[in-house]
């Protein structure tokens, strides 16, 4: 009895052990593999010629405690050796990081020209990839393991038989790679931007939408404070000089071209002189009346209004005297005393009792009027402006401090 009870304790003791040893724990690490490679190809039967491709994977282990260091020269297009089968080109992706994993990616069209192997199978050699495994501990330096040797197995091909003579090309659909993964990310990167630049634009029309709504409520007295950019007054202007002078080339001066001539100098002396510009909105179709110029302004809803000046060319000389620089307005003495002297031999032939018209002195003067509001177009902007009531401000600083 005794001798039995000891054997069956001991056969407990025997069937006990290895599963409370199985059942000890591991910690809190992982053994996984240092690498891992996988190959895929597009398809598994071809005819002689035909390309396909083939993708070959692989999977590094890097933390900080250790790092797969493979030597990727077997796997380089120029370089890899997949005899009976060629290589025909190949590419290498961008490599993608994933947790304690690195990931690279080559990408390769191959064919087959072997003519001795129709209705057989013909393998892919497999591919030796020599790898070290890098160590660290702490600050210690970095210890280089030996070199090992992963192996990827071969994959067989079924050689169908010859291209038909009908077709072109023969390719299947290729896997999706590390490169279309990154051409998708692009693309949806681009459309992500174009429906935020959409979205701002949208909000953009709104805000104007807003704007207008609360001009429209605020009354006519909102409406009423618009002015027109004085360069665009100018530009105004200025076309109107130039259609004078093409009109009175061909047919000569009249009455009605004189009269066009000074509406369109007093309009332009009064930006140079920085002088108020008489601006009405009127309906689509309005004609404009002698002394004043028609235009149309703006880009969604454009409206008609017509500009006039009643500047004379004694209150131009006035506004001259007083400012006594001689500038204002962006303007300069010359521009201004030039639109003050076109304005007076204009006045005089529109106005004058003896009917006669100086056409030689008319065109000289239309013909410098031109020139100066060319220059009168841009130095009416705001900042010309601005930056030339700045220099004239420090000049007449430093003047007076210099005369001090």
């Amino acid at each position: 009895m005794t001798r039995r009870l000891t054997f069956l304790v001991f056969i407990a003791w025997v069937l006990i052990t290895p599963a409370l040893g199985s059942a000890q724990p591991g910690g809190d690490t992982e053994q996984v593999d240092a690498i891992r490679c996988w190959r895929r190809i597009s398809q598994t039967a071809v005819h002689v010629g035909e390309r396909f491709t083939m993708t070959v994977t692989c999977s590094v282990v890097e933390t900080d405690a250790a790092r797969t260091l493979a030597d990727q020269t077997a796997l380089a297009p120029e370089t890899m050796d997949v005899a009976p089968f060629e290589v025909l080109d190949g590419e290498r992706y961008e490599d993608i990081r994933s947790g304690p994993y690195r990931f690279f990616q080559y990408h390769y069209t191959l064919r087959v020209i072997n003519e001795s192997s129709f209705g057989g199978d013909i393998e892919i050699p497999p591919l030796d990839i020599t790898y070290r495994i890098e160590r660290r501990l702490g600050d210690n330096p970095a210890l280089l393991g030996r070199e090992l040797t992963y192996l990827l197995p071969p994959e067989p091909i079924r050689v169908v038989s010859l291209v038909p003579d009908a077709i072109v090309d023969i390719r299947d659909v290729p896997p999706a790679t590390f490169g279309t993964t990154q051409a998708r990310l692009s693309r949806a990167t681009l459309l992500t931007l174009l429906a935020a630049l959409f979205g701002v634009v949208a909000l953009g029309v709104v805000a104007l939408g807003a704007a207008r709504i609360a001009r429209e409520r605020g009354g006519s007295t909102a409406r009423a404070g618009t002015r027109l950019p004085l360069p665009f007054i100018v530009h105004r202007a200025l076309g109107e000089l130039i259609r004078v002078r093409q009109a009175t080339a061909e047919r000569g001066w009249s009455v009605e071209s004189t009269g066009r001539a000074l509406a369109a100098l007093r309009v332009a002396g009064s930006v140079a002189v920085s002088e108020s510009v008489i601006q009405s909105p009127v309906p689509v179709g309005t004609p404009a009346r002698d002394g004043q110029l028609r235009l149309r302004h703006g880009l969604l809803r454009p409206k008609t209004a017509v500009i006039s000046s009643g500047l004379t060319a004694p209150a131009l000389t006035r506004r001259l005297e007083d400012t006594g620089t001689g500038r204002t307005g962006g303007a300069n003495p010359t521009l201004a005393g030039e639109l003050g002297r076109a304005i007076a031999v204009f006045t005089a032939a529109r106005y004058g009792r003896n009917g006669a018209l100086q056409t030689d002195e008319l065109t000289r003067e239309i013909d410098t009027s031109i020139t100066q509001l060319k220059r009168l177009r841009w130095r009416s902007a705001a900042p010309v402006r601005r930056a030339s009531d700045l220099v004239t401000a420090v000049s007449d600083w430093w003047n007076r401090v210099w005369t001090r």
